[in-house]
């Protein structure tokens, strides 16, 4: 019998024929923990210590590197998913609108982080490679229930979600993970990778500190395996049935980021998976608003970080 990777409670993935082009939703995108996580703009309660005050004294390997997606994050859907050009022209132009305004205010910001506020590369031919390599590592080692491994390349909150579907997992079962290709569509300029947006801030009050957060459309053609094993004897275990492998391809908005703190560096980690900016986010996200400039929406960024 045929099967897939075994993921946390609360995801979701299609099995389709090979062949066959859906959505792919991976690990928690579809729950409702992390989708109220992606855009968070309700101010908080009461008044909250700064990132100083919370770091102060603490280990780089303490330090926190899970602060959510930055907000005010476009992620242009599919020219499928995009209001139509005759039925609805206005929604068309807003959306087109808003993601240009959003790339021009994004690049602004790379530039100000890596060249005025620190030193550091632009690396715009490397980000795609960045994304591709982690999500591998990253799958490979959820297939193998390798905990240790997951949480060199994922953000605290991605690890606890992954940890518990491998909790999860039969004891008995082995599955094996596999990228077939990458799929050259229209939707990655016939690469299978693209990058649909790339944001840096520096954090309020810290020196040398920031978080540079790239999102990239993976188009690819993946396979998994599942293998039952027992072991009758209590020596070593012995494979007894193998299911067949099963394919499907997918469509992922993966989120990398890299944090610094205090001029350390944490190096580049998953963080998860957002789904496309929807219409009624372009409208209502005041951070989409209308009228506001680059700097005003940097500063809008750093203002919301300084919350966190």
């Amino acid at each position: 019998m045929a099967s897939t990777l075994r993921l946390p409670a609360g995801t979701s993935a299609r099995v389709v024929p090979s062949g066959s082009f859906v959505q792919c939703r991976a690990f928690s995108e579809t729950s409702q923990q992390w989708r109220g996580r992606q855009m968070n703009f309700r101010p908080p309660s009461q008044v909250q210590p700064s990132f100083k005050t919370r770091t102060q004294g603490m280990r780089l390997a303490d330090l926190p590197n899970d602060i959510g997606v930055l907000p005010g994050t476009f992620v242009r859907p599919l020219w499928r998913d995009m209001p139509s050009i005759f039925t609805a022209p206005r929604d068309r132009w807003h959306m087109e609108y808003t993601w240009v305004k959003s790339w021009l205010s994004n690049f602004a910001s790379v530039l100000q982080y890596c060249k005025r506020e620190n030193s550091l590369p632009l690396l715009l031919s490397k980000r795609r490679h960045f994304a591709a390599k982690l999500q591998e590592d990253m799958y490979k080692a959820f297939a193998q229930g390798n905990i240790a491994e997951i949480r060199q390349i994922c953000c605290d909150g991605l690890v606890k979600q992954l940890s518990k579907g491998i909790e999860r997992r039969p004891k008995n079962e082995k599955l094996t993970w596999k990228l077939v290709k990458y799929l050259r569509k229209p939707s990655t300029h016939f690469t299978g990778l693209r990058v649909v947006s790339d944001r840096a801030s520096s954090i309020p009050d810290l020196p040398k500190s920031g978080i540079r957060q790239i999102v990239v459309r993976i188009t690819s053609r993946q396979a998994t395996t599942t293998s039952q094993i027992q072991n009758p004897s209590g020596k070593e275990p012995t494979e007894a049935t193998t299911a067949s492998t099963k394919e499907q391809d997918c469509v992922e908005h993966i989120v990398i980021q890299h944090l610094r703190w205090n001029d350390q560096d944490k190096g580049w980690r998953v963080w998860g998976y957002v789904n496309p900016t929807s219409l009624h986010e372009a409208y209502n996200n005041p951070n989409f608003a209308p009228g506001l400039s680059a700097l005003e929406r940097m500063q809008m960024i750093q203002d919301s970080m300084g919350k966190k």
